[in-house]
């Protein structure tokens, strides 16, 4: 179990914390009625939260800055005295990215430790999805699958996973691409739908999707990949594989005389890999709904700042997970604000769902969650990795594409 304990405020804590008065708690006195709140998870000076995210299995590797990324944010919370003078706490388990695991932990979470709810950093959220809505457990996280947008209790900043847009096709497109082939790991739901997402995506703007291939890593050589895809001959690979094992099949194809035009990736803006890849990594571009780290301003200094303080282990704060996990966070801690001093769960969730702009302090594009369940998002930056690989540019600032019909 996390907790944070800090006795120094946070400079910047202020543009990251929206203290609002008080909406459906189950009490209007004060003081005394935060003493005696009975709502599960809640005592006199602590909230206890669960979190679920894959530490093992087959997409572990690129979750693994998710904690920090929670750590941080509640640690700004807790450095001022927590919410409604409340410590945030959270216990975790690891879903293994499978939903029947996901279940399993969730009703340890909440049936065995009592917490009051839940972040998701996870691909396989729909195995306890309908479990935690029939007791209406208010849940924030990754929505990277379709059954954030059925269910009220669960709060997402960008649907990803609700209807395809055009969005990535329009890029493939502006960067010379005409051909495709998609690259996913066969192990997940969730990366089997973002891959059809991204096929049906560039497919509407025009661009030839060749094949799906799947590629296991430690399974699969990234030889016999490279092969597969060099026979096909496209233009543009499309991957929604881990980054690291990316790079194999892209060294592979380049080693084979074939170096793809466009290189579109669903994840891998991290400057780590800048570091350990240098060249190699040059040309990936990654689709990002949250400002790009390169484009500076107050609120990715408060992010930074944050991370530096609270989670020093992470060397590198600028990475996909560490923020999106963040932003999670940040949305939970906003809901607690709003549930006032003796927090229900349907006081939360009602709270929450009326919120009508919500910005994480500036780290993403204003939403509006009372209206914004399910709907997809048609807006990305994309960066990509310079030709020395050695920093990332944004190459397509609010780039905005348009819902595809079914």
């Amino acid at each position: 179990m996390f907790t944070c304990r800090h006795s120094r405020p946070l400079a910047v804590s202020a543009m990251l914390l929206l203290v609002v008065a008080g909406a459906g708690g189950c009490s209007t006195s004060g003081v005394a009625s935060a003493s005696t709140c009975d709502t599960p998870g809640v005592t006199a000076d602590h909230v206890n939260l669960g979190v679920l995210y894959p530490d093992t299995g087959a997409v572990a590797s690129a979750f693994g800055a998710v904690r920090s990324g929670i750590d941080a944010r509640l640690g700004v919370a807790n450095s001022t005295g927590g919410v409604h003078g409340r410590t945030i706490t959270y216990q975790w388990r690891d879903d293994q990215g499978a939903a029947a695991t996901n279940e399993t932990a969730a009703r340890d979470l909440v049936d065995g430790q009592g917490v009051f709810g839940i972040i998701e950093a996870t691909l396989a959220a729909s195995g306890s999805a309908q479990y935690l809505a029939d007791r209406n457990v208010p849940v924030t996280g990754l929505a990277a699958e379709k059954v954030w947008s059925n269910y009220g209790n669960m709060f997402a900043f960008s649907y990803v996973s609700a209807a395809p847009t055009d969005t990535y096709g329009q890029f493939v497109r502006s960067q010379g691409g005409s051909r495709a082939v998609v690259v996913q790991t066969a192990l997940s739901t969730g990366v089997s739908d973002a891959a059809a997402r991204y096929g049906r995506s560039v497919d509407a703007a025009g661009v030839q999707v060749l094949d799906t291939l799947n590629y296991t890593p430690g399974a699969d050589s990234p030889q016999s990949v490279a092969q597969r895809i060099a026979a096909l001959d496209p233009d543009t690979i499309i991957s929604v594989i881990q980054p690291d094992a990316l790079i194999a099949v892209l060294d592979a194809l380049r080693a084979a005389g074939r170096s793809p035009k466009v290189v579109l990736s669903a994840s891998g803006y991290d400057r780590r890999l800048l570091r350990a890849y240098g060249p190699r990594i040059a040309g990936l571009a990654v689709p990002v709904f949250y400002r790009p780290f390169e484009s500076g301003g107050p609120a990715l200094t408060a992010y930074t700042t944050a991370m530096t303080r609270y989670s020093p282990q992470i060397s590198q704060p600028e990475q996909d997970l560490a923020v999106t996990s963040y932003i999670e966070a940040d949305m939970f801690v906003r809901g607690l604000e709003l549930a006032g001093a003796c927090p229900t769960r349907d006081g939360f969730i009602t709270a929450l769902r009326s919120v009508t702009r919500y910005d994480a302090g500036g780290l993403i594009s204003p939403i509006n969650i009372r209206t914004g369940l399910g709907k997809p998002t048609t807006c990305y930056s994309f960066v990509q990795a310079n030709a020395k690989g050695s920093a990332f540019d944004v190459v397509a600032p609010d780039l905005c594409g348009k819902e595809l019909t079914p």
